[in-house]
């Protein structure tokens, strides 16, 4: 017999499978993946203070670096209205359920997160820095509507550069 307690943690248990999803199962040193987001025209003109109008997280092993334990390699692309696209490699580390990511040369950091079985989310951290350890910087600034990516897995050619 269950109880009004018992029913709820029934309940609660069937909805903990897309909720518990591994962040491994979107990121791992042994697979590719590729995220990635194309803002439409209606969505920036709903969003006028929005930079970015297409971003790109992505997981190749064959261009990946070596990194020492769990860490893993990523590259990080953002284009913004008017500009040109970004690209910068990640080193992105395992905390929990989610992955801490900073960009080289002390550009910025962010968080990923799992959304559901096709997508992630960009999240928290700092403004984002753009550019080799010595050259000129191209800053994603992290106002309001540049703070949090809702990414969908895209097939691997999405993200070959």
């Amino acid at each position: 017999m269950f109880t009004k307690t018992g029913l709820f943690g029934v309940i609660l248990l069937a909805a903990l499978p897309a909720a518990a999803q591994s962040i491994s199962q979107h990121f791992s040193k042994g697979s590719d993946s590729c995220y990635q987001r194309l803002y439409s025209a209606s969505h920036l003109a709903s969003h006028p203070v929005q930079k970015v109008e297409a971003i790109q997280l992505s997981h190749v092993t064959t261009d990946s670096f070596s990194r020492p334990g769990t860490e893993l390699a990523l590259q990080l692309a953002v284009r913004l209205r008017g500009s040109s696209t970004w690209q910068t490699p990640v080193a992105c580390s395992p905390r929990g359920s989610k992955l801490s990511c900073a960009l080289e040369c002390d550009g910025g950091r962010f968080d990923v997160v799992v959304k559901n079985a096709g997508s992630i989310l960009i999240t928290g951290g700092s403004d984002l820095y753009f550019y080799g350890c010595d050259g000129k910087p191209r800053i994603l600034e992290r106002l309001p509507d540049d703070k949090v990516f809702m990414l969908h897995r895209q097939p691997l050619a999405s993200c070959r550069r």
